[in-house]
């Protein structure tokens, strides 16, 4: 990837998590961060990051809760402890992003699709990790297939 590339999805991110820290956010940004957390936990599957995976579980409830209040009152804010966390994990994102080939972001970000397509609440819980994986080897499986044909 490269450098701009990573630093426009920084900013970007970054700029996110600024105006909903600010109580000026809305449910799309709070969604945006919650992206972030699950390509951030993906990556770090895939060998890049050593954060304890509570950090993970902590700031998705927290993001839950932000965009419930959003929907609700209007009001796109995380709180200053979800701010901390967030912090955390958009900082092992950019590091991620400079570390990681593209094929990883790739796969990352395909992981992310097929969850958001599933019926599961959360890719970090148990159940959707083991499906997950069963959908990557099936994936891999049925690529290595077609080259052979």
């Amino acid at each position: 990837m490269t450098k701009q590339a990573v630093a426009d999805i920084s900013l970007a991110n970054h700029l996110a998590l600024a105006v909903c820290r600010k109580g000026q956010g809305n449910v799309h940004l709070i969604n945006e961060l919650n992206r972030v957390v699950y390509l951030t936990y993906y990556l770090q599957e895939a060998g890049f990051g050593d954060a304890p995976v509570d950090l993970y579980r902590r700031a998705e409830a927290a993001l839950d809760q932000a965009a419930d209040r959003s929907q609700r009152d209007g009001v796109g804010q995380v709180s200053a402890e979800a701010a901390s966390m967030l912090e955390e994990i958009l900082a092992i994102h950019d590091q991620q992003l400079t570390a990681a080939a593209i094929r990883h972001v790739i796969e990352a970000n395909a992981r992310f699709s097929r969850f958001i397509k599933s019926d599961f609440r959360s890719p970090i819980s148990k159940d959707a990790q083991t499906t997950d994986r069963r959908d990557d080897i099936h994936l891999t499986l049925s690529a290595a297939a077609s080259r052979l044909q």
